[in-house]
């Protein structure tokens, strides 16, 4: 086949530290070339680079560091300071991604799209005649919803909790995530006697939750992640002392694994319906037992008592937390 694969406009492909969208991104460029298919790969400034040697053609968009916007925030600009400059700033490299569907038209008959945003390039696949697959890394809604079923847009989901409410869409397939687990190597030592939280700062993610977890059985806790909610960071710096509760920041590859396969437990209490969290099968393939709460995936990617386990509530957690051993 020949398949253009539009990957990321925020980060490279595949991201030097998190960022999981561009992470599959980067596999599925990588495994379908092998497979002999011809690919077509756009992704953010840095992307070529990753690709050097391989038959697959990168085409650059972006600056590379959209989600961090480390660009817009390094100081104070006061043409930059309304509040929808990085969605503006956005739409600039979703409208270029668009142009290289144009542009490179001849040379592909099938669109696999990973891109958040992904409803501009809908009336451009359809004006071009081309077949659109959207791959949902995010989780639906109503809007988005009813305009994928005016063009019956080809959709795979990354679970079966994100068709919850929208069953009439023409899906696919459900594709789960995965890992190298060649690179995500199963540590056959004793684990150390901390917990691990690898994700975004944010409420949603509830950090909160594995901080009074960790202070609750007076384990350490170290949690990892780019800062996106400024204010909920403040929040939890009372309780970060360096010591018993550390946070580390993004962390590179080789420092994530040594983390992953040191730790005790990796806590996941999120609030908000996870699409799917690859970074529990991350610490799983790592042979490091997952306590989730029960929302979204979780069901789906924990086998509950087997591979760790799914809970209710952070009372639950600390209970779980006693079963490992």
């Amino acid at each position: 086949m020949r398949i253009l694969i539009l990957g990321s406009v925020a980060l490279p492909v595949p991201p030097p530290s998190q960022g999981g969208t561009e992470l599959i991104a980067y596999h599925q460029a990588k495994g379908l070339s092998e497979k002999g298919h011809d690919v077509i790969l756009v992704g953010a400034k840095g992307t070529l680079a990753n690709f050097e040697g391989s038959r697959v053609k990168v085409v650059e968009v972006g600056q590379g560091d959209l989600v961090s916007g480390t660009a817009l925030e390094q100081k104070f600009d006061p043409e930059k300071v309304e509040s929808s400059r990085k969605l503006r700033l956005e739409s600039v490299y979703l409208a270029k991604a668009a142009q290289v569907l144009i542009d490179e038209a001849s040379n592909y008959d099938l669109i696999l799209n990973n891109m958040r945003g992904e409803a501009v390039f809908l009336p451009i696949a359809k004006m071009l005649g081309k077949k659109f697959v959207n791959v949902m890394h995010l989780n639906l809604f109503p809007e988005l919803a009813e305009l994928f079923d005016s063009y019956r847009t080809a959709v795979i989901t990354i679970s079966n909790a994100q068709r919850k409410e929208f069953d009439s869409l023409n899906y696919l397939a459900t594709v789960y995530n995965g890992v190298d687990t060649s690179k995500f190597t199963f540590n056959n030592t004793n684990p150390a006697d901390y917990l691990l939280m690898v994700g975004s700062i944010g409420r949603h993610k509830n950090q909160a939750a594995a901080i009074r977890v960790a202070k609750a059985l007076d384990m350490p806790l170290v949690l990892a992640g780019k800062i996106n909610d400024k204010a909920y960071f403040e929040e939890l710096k009372k309780d970060i002392d360096g010591e018993k509760i550390r946070w580390v920041g993004e962390m590179k590859f080789g420092e994530k694994l040594v983390m992953y396969q040191g730790a005790k437990a990796f806590l996941f209490p999120i609030l908000w319906n996870e699409p799917f969290g690859l970074v529990m099968i991350e610490a799983m393939s790592c042979g490091t037992p997952v306590i989730a709460f029960r929302n979204g995936s979780t069901s789906e990617v924990v086998l509950d008592g087997k591979t760790g386990f799914v809970v209710d509530d952070e009372q639950m957690m600390i209970e779980a937390i006693g079963k490992i051993d």
